[in-house]
């Protein structure tokens, strides 16, 4: 029998304190980072005192999340996959950014055609023009500018379609 419709009675433990005897302390909290793909990479050190927030300390642009110690364990061509997540809105920069430097130390920079580095330069401004086109809708509207969002995300759907 299952036990999803059965509603459960909560008893205080009987080494509890009770609410009064309770000290209040402060407590440092780590708020974020934030999705880096949305409004920017965003840190906030919050220090409470209960539910008060007595400090807010904002750490813009933080961001870690291993990959260089993951490329550490990858063969050369498996990294490529891993650098797309450094920046959801503009990977094809870091993917750019690694293939230079992995064709630079296999000594192949001059084999690359024309077109291929005018194409993967063109890429990297349209989707740069895109992430750009989302902080700035997104911020907008994180202040009240709701026209703004529809615009910046009209045109991004026009560089969408381009991909």
């Amino acid at each position: 029998m299952s036990d999803l419709g059965r509603t459960a009675t909560l008893e205080p433990l009987p080494d509890a304190p009770a609410a009064e005897e309770t000290t209040r302390r402060r407590m440092t909290l780590n708020m974020g980072p934030q999705h880096p793909s949305t409004h920017g990479v965003l840190r906030v050190l919050l220090e409470l005192d209960g539910e008060t927030v007595v400090s807010a300390y904002p750490d813009i642009g933080f961001l870690h999340t291993g990959i260089e110690k993951q490329c550490e364990n990858e063969k050369w061509h498996q990294v490529v996959t891993l650098t797309d997540r450094v920046d959801y809105l503009a990977n094809l920069n870091n993917n750019l950014t690694y293939a230079l430097a992995v064709e630079k130390l296999l000594g192949i920079t001059n084999e690359i055609p024309p077109m291929a580095q005018w194409m993967r330069v063109m890429l990297c401004e349209l989707q740069r023009i895109n992430s750009h086109c989302v902080w700035l809708g997104t911020h907008a509207l994180d202040i009240g500018a709701m026209s703004m969002f529809f615009y910046c995300f009209r045109e991004r759907e026009e560089l969408l379609k381009i991909f």
